[in-house]
């Protein structure tokens, strides 16, 4: 039979304290997408005058005319979520390689300079990225890159950032038994990397995947910045949303339709995201 551990008064009003603290943090999370949510049910006369009640009379037609929402050269809804597929997928492939081989490499292998390059990727974090965007816009235009999948996919290949440092945690505790034993029959680095280590950090992989798949797909500045011909989701409702005149409770619904991927995949692998990532890193 269990026994009931008693708490203390401190403990009591402490758990309060942070229960109240996390309920008004979800709310200011849920508040925005409620609100476009029930606005996106509306006509645009009763958005306008009734902007943070229920609707008067509920309409799916804004659902069904997103759809036909278009910016420059007539680029229109479907087109982005296909732009924004291709982008999200291929960045994702090439970052968590990128990512992956790094993070092996540098924590598999010794060699003078390995702790300089974790300490630079640390650095290169911590530094604003906006003071390089002309110098890297300048060298993607002179080399033809300006509107291209991928000149997109060139900027995902850093190898460092947030996956690095998840990827690097996670190849620390993983075992080298396999690799040495792998060594012992003759195989190279290429292949214990591609047949024994990569499918042991499936898990890993998957986890991080996913959390650079939504950030991919919510991505505003790099498709404006180098690929404003190729109109992700994300930047065309931004440049439909500030257009003059615009039927924002359409826009709404195309938000929502928007939010319905990054959901979708992260309610089918939030289980293995919570089973493998752990504060500061990955679980072995």
């Amino acid at each position: 039979m269990k026994q009931r551990v008693k708490k203390s008064r401190g403990d009591v009003i402490l758990m309060w304290v942070m229960f109240v603290i996390f309920l008004l943090y979800a709310i200011s999370i849920l508040f925005p997408f409620l609100w476009c949510l029930l606005n996106s049910f509306k006509t645009t006369k009763d958005f306008l005058y009734n902007v943070n009640g229920f609707p008067t009379k509920w309409t799916f037609a804004n659902w069904k005319d997103s759809f036909t929402l278009t910016i420059d050269n007539n680029v229109t809804i479907p087109m982005m979520y296909l732009n924004s597929v291709i982008l999200t997928v291929g960045c994702t492939f090439f970052s968590l390689f990128s990512c992956s081989a790094t993070a092996y490499v540098l924590t598999k292998y010794r060699f003078p300079g390995r702790g300089a390059i974790y300490t630079a990727a640390i650095v290169i974090m911590m530094i604003p990225t906006m003071g390089s965007m002309a110098a890297m816009y300048r060298l993607y235009n002179d080399i033809g890159l300006i509107n291209t999948y991928f000149g997109i996919f060139i900027t995902a290949m850093g190898g460092f950032g947030s996956g690095f440092l998840l990827l690097y945690g996670f190849y620390q505790n993983l075992s080298w038994t396999y690799a040495e034993a792998a060594q012992l029959d003759g195989a190279g680095h290429f292949r214990i990397y591609f047949t024994i280590m990569l499918p042991m950090a499936v898990p890993a992989l998957v986890s991080v995947g996913v959390l650079q798949a939504i950030g991919f797909w919510n991505d505003y500045f790099t498709v404006y910045m180098y690929a404003p011909a190729k109109a992700t989701i994300a930047y065309g409702i931004q440049r439909i949303s500030s257009e003059a005149g615009i039927n924002m409770p359409r826009v709404f619904a195309a938000m929502m339709l928007s939010i319905i991927p990054v959901l979708v995949v992260f309610a089918c692998f939030q289980k293995v995201m919570m089973r493998n990532l752990s504060v500061g890193g990955i679980k072995g």
